[in-house]
């Protein structure tokens, strides 16, 4: 009997489980059934908030896509004033009272823009208080009055004691610099306002300011004017005759995308649609350090500027990147003289010279080298000079330098060029191979690489001083400009010593 009622409460005990097992399942089962049931509505809920966005923002690109055009428009206005005057020189350099002079007093008149962006920078650190956008607006307005003059005045020119000068194309050069050397302080912080990603349409549209001229200047063509020696009263028109418009249209060009500037600029002040692209207050103060610092970004405005063309800035668009690609090697000397390595000596010393040689010797001797083979060489050198800059800026987005040694073999490479092309000046009117097309063909291409390996060597270096600190971008910048600097008088001494010869078409046998 005993053993008859445990057995009995054994198999309640099991019936009691049984049952709390299957109402534990029964809810458990209810239980997920509502989690599933609140994950829909949850999925329900989010996909309608996406179609009332959708429907509220039809097209999120549009904006984005405007914004970029837009600030490269903005940033083709730094540096397309200087580099379409020397582009042109060829052919204003056959009626300009100063001859092959001209391009020497132009370096000179680059350089000395300098001062504006230095006040402006002494007026910022003071008790002034300048708004930026005024401050920019001024710079592109006075850029298209100036433009605007120079297609009317640019052959006109002023008599001092019992000499003429083309005075009011070296002052219009002056202004039209001063927008391009400016730019670095006051354009690219600006950038602040915007997303990152548009930094890199405002280095295209830089590197767009050496070559749209350039492109119109092929359009325009060449004109070989040995025909007219006879005809001593041979005025600017008739020099142009041959060619498909005159220097004043091409002038008007150069205005136009002036105009076009100061437009792009009010649109991304003013327009609503693309106010979602901008950066709040706060992100912009926050992300200033994103935008290139005044020494990195002049860089690309001035090889642009040296080279017929506009240092620097300009289409350098590697520049934005963090160059943890461009490396040399850690195997070398680590001797420092203070707080420089003896590397880091030799590279200020090899940006120095290059920049010497590129914003300053160089242009001034370059109508000396280049006019005994005549206009049409003389005309695509300076053409295909201004493209070799950002096309040379371009290339260091797939070729990075990580030697040292091929930087050595670079700067060496361009102290043979260099040394080539001043032979062919020293030795004007009548250098080597002067008849042959051999001769022709070799300037064309001794120029255009000499300023394109110009270009790469001085973003490489650049690069390299980028990783370091801010003060080393610092110590670039006041190099550079040194080195710009030095060329131009270097320039200007030899020339005004009546070193060099001017070719003469007429007098050549």
């Amino acid at each position: 009997m005993i053993t008859g009622k445990s057995e009995d409460a054994n198999y309640g005990k099991a019936d009691a489980k049984h049952e709390n097992r299957r109402s534990d399942g029964v809810e458990s089962s209810t239980t997920s059934d509502c989690e599933e049931e609140r994950l829909m509505l949850h999925e329900n809920d989010a996909m309608a908030q996406t179609v009332t966005m959708n429907s509220t923002v039809p097209n999120r690109s549009w904006p984005s896509i405007l914004v970029h055009l837009l600030i490269l428009l903005f940033g083709n206005a730094a540096w397309i004033g200087i580099n379409g005057i020397f582009i042109q020189l060829p052919t204003i350099l056959k009626t300009a009272p100063e001859g092959m002079k001209l391009s020497a007093y132009l370096a000179g008149m680059v350089q000395a823009a300098n001062v504006v962006p230095i006040l402006y920078s002494l007026f910022r650190r003071s008790f002034v208080q300048l708004k930026e956008s005024l401050c920019i607006y001024t710079m592109l307005a006075v850029g298209s009055l100036v433009m605007g003059l120079t297609a009317f005045l640019y052959n006109k020119t002023s008599s001092i004691g019992q000499e003429n000068y083309s005075i009011a194309l070296l002052v219009l050069t002056f202004f039209v610099a001063s927008i391009g050397c400016t730019s670095s302080v006051l354009f690219m912080p600006y950038l602040r306002n915007f997303k990152e990603v548009y930094l890199m349409s405002y280095f295209i549209g830089e590197g767009l300011s050496g070559l749209l001229p350039s492109i119109v200047a092929l359009v325009q063509g060449i004109n070989e004017n040995s025909s007219n020696c006879n005809n001593s009263s041979i005025d600017s028109e008739q020099e142009t005759s041959s060619q498909r418009f005159s220097t004043q249209a091409y002038f008007l060009f150069i205005f136009s995308c002036m105009l076009l500037s100061v437009i792009a600029f009010f649109l991304l002040e003013h327009l609503d649609s693309i106010k979602i692209e901008k950066l709040p207050t706060n992100a912009s103060c926050r992300d200033t350090e994103n935008v290139p610092s005044e020494e990195s970004t002049s860089v690309l405005a001035k090889s642009s500027t040296s080279e017929g063309n506009s240092e620097h800035k300009h289409v350098c668009v590697n520049v934005l990147q963090e160059t943890s690609n461009v490396e040399i090697s850690n195997n070398e000397c680590e001797q420092t003289f203070g707080q420089l390595s003896v590397k880091d000596i030799f590279l200020y010393v090899l940006l120095g010279g290059i920049c010497m040689l590129g914003h300053g010797l160089l242009l001034g001797i370059q109508p000396y080298s280049c006019s005994p083979y005549g206009d049409i060489v003389y005309h695509l050198t300076m053409i295909f000079s201004q493209i070799s800059n950002p096309t040379a800026c371009l290339l260091t987005m797939w070729f990075t330098v990580r030697s040292r040694k091929i930087i050595n073999f670079l700067a060496i490479v361009i102290l043979a060029l260099s040394c080539y092309v001043s032979y062919l000046a020293f030795s004007s009117p009548h250098p080597p191979l002067q008849q042959s097309l051999i001769g022709k063909i070799l300037v064309i291409i001794s120029w255009i690489f000499l300023m394109g390996i110009i270009s790469f060597l001085k973003l490489t270096i650049t690069s390299v001083f980028r990783k370091k600190s801010e003060k080393s971008l610092f110590r670039v910048g006041v190099v550079m400009q040194t080195g710009s600097a030095c060329g131009a008088v270097l320039s200007l001494i030899i020339i005004n010593a009546n070193i060099l010869q001017e070719f003469n078409p007429c007098s050549s046998n």
